[in-house]
């Protein structure tokens, strides 16, 4: 089957993954660090910290379908997506950086700055990374090389993995520490992220293409909304990839005070996330290998299965000797890439089921619903961090309580292994199939031969 549709080039395909790249130095940085970054460095209450994040995904929840729809419905030269990055990339990388940075301000002054640069941050990650990921299925029809695709675009997310997870303290040590240090680093990732979205959108330019003869397509909300609503694929991958964020957003955001407070071992941070990153960089290459072997919604319930045995060994054995924590983490590291990745790469055969069943595509409609679940996880799992914590009564940078830690310890551990089985319960309802797909797909290609024939 695959033999019939159109690849990308494989030097297009390299270039867009670059796109991996910049999107998840921002994504993996603000849900590693900037919890700990407000809290501990800017001196922000983990309350205040824990309402910005879900005031900017109520806020997220009406721009990221609004985006998408926008860009369904662009008409430029550069195309329907490509715009959007050229144009909002710098001033994401802006914004990264501001997000570091610790001015010398007031108490309130500080609470208005959070608020102002954290919303301003979300909004154009929005114009972004929302247009990133529809160009996806745009690049390629091909449903192997899509998996080959989200692969790359992951590969280059492990990159960013790497300069976050491991680079990000020495670095910031390195810069000269503390607010400055945190401020550098900020511009590095600033810098870098704009440049890999303009080389990401070069690598689309061949396909994100308008033909300006054809005639606007009316817009219809409630024709849109369908597409997300009436698709029961997409509700369904929506839910389980939310959840498996959530768990990692709860396991990242908790990260630093679990090495901080509960093991007093700052410098294990760097090498269990070596393990992890090393790990994971595994799966990459033998992902689209799987997928095809066992199909997409098996491998991903089975990953999300199996990351829940590390998570529950070091949640009853939290301060386990070094060699049991690194193995754990590495072994969680190499299975949550599996789900991690695969969301991404289930995703076109979402949008296809859509033009299945209503005869519309909206790639990048039905890719802002999973942006918007990913930031919703992220965001969800960072305020259930600082809140949780400030409720049993967190205090920075001194001992805490055994209630504390215990809590970190949950945070860490706990709150991901209760994320993967929500996963679990919904991915069970998925019902895209290696069969069922090729049964869609080739009504689509029937279809379409039928209307080329028309005209």
């Amino acid at each position: 089957m695959n033999s019939k549709y159109a690849k990308a080039s494989f030097l297009d395909v390299f270039k867009y993954s670059f796109g991996g790249l910049g999107s998840n130095l921002a994504f993996i940085l603000t849900m590693s660090y900037l919890t700990f970054f407000y809290t501990d460095i800017f001196g922000i209450d983990s309350m205040v910290v824990a309402g910005l994040m879900l005031i900017a995904r109520l806020i997220d929840a009406f721009t990221d379908p609004l985006m998408g729809m926008i860009g369904d419905h662009t008409r430029s030269k550069l195309g329907k997506y490509r715009p959007w990055i050229i144009i909002g990339a710098p001033l994401l990388g802006v914004l990264v950086f501001m997000l570091f940075t610790a001015p010398e301000l007031s108490p309130n002054m500080k609470i208005v700055y959070v608020y102002a640069v954290y919303i301003t941050y979300s909004l154009a990650s929005t114009i972004v990374n929302i247009p990133y990921h529809s160009l996806t299925p745009v690049i390629s029809k091909d449903p192997y090389q899509r998996t080959v695709i989200v692969s790359w675009k992951q590969g280059m997310g492990t990159v960013a993995q790497f300069v976050i997870t491991i680079m990000a303290l020495p670095l910031v040590e390195l810069f000269g520490g503390g607010k400055q240090g945190w401020a550098m680093y900020g511009v590095l990732i600033g810098v870098v992220t704009t440049v890999s979205f303009w080389i990401c959108a070069w690598g689309g330019k061949k396909y994100d293409v308008v033909d300006m003869d054809v005639p606007q397509q009316s817009f219809s909300l409630k024709d849109d909304l369908k597409l997300i609503f009436g698709n029961k694929p997409m509700v369904m991958l929506m839910i389980a990839f939310g959840t498996d964020v959530l768990a990692n957003a709860s396991y990242s955001a908790a990260n630093m005070y679990y090495f901080k407070y509960v093991l007093n071992r700052m410098d294990l941070v760097p090498k269990v996330a070596s393990a992890i990153l090393f790990a994971g960089i595994i799966t990459l290459p033998i992902l689209p290998v799987l997928a095809k072997w066992l199909g997409k919604k098996r491998l991903y319930w089975l990953g999300s299965l199996f990351s829940i045995i590390p998570l529950a060994v070091m949640w009853f054995r939290p301060t386990a000797p070094v060699m049991v924590l690194m193995s754990m983490m590495a072994a969680f590291g190499f299975i949550s890439r599996i789900p991690a990745n695969l969301g991404w790469a289930m995703l076109p055969e979402c949008v296809d089921y859509a033009e299945w069943k209503y005869g519309a595509r909206g790639d990048g409609l039905i890719s802002s619903s999973l942006t918007f679940m990913n930031k919703l996880g992220m965001a969800f799992g960072g305020a259930m961090v600082s809140f949780a914590l400030a409720k049993v009564g967190f205090v920075p940078n001194v001992a805490q309580t055994d209630a504390v830690n215990n809590m970190i310890v949950f945070l860490r551990f706990g709150m991901p292994v209760l994320g993967y089985v929500a996963s679990l319960i919904s991915m069970y309802f998925y019902e895209i199939t290696n069969e069922k797909y090729s049964q869609i797909r080739s009504e689509l290609d029937l279809r379409n031969m039928q209307k080329e024939a028309a005209i």
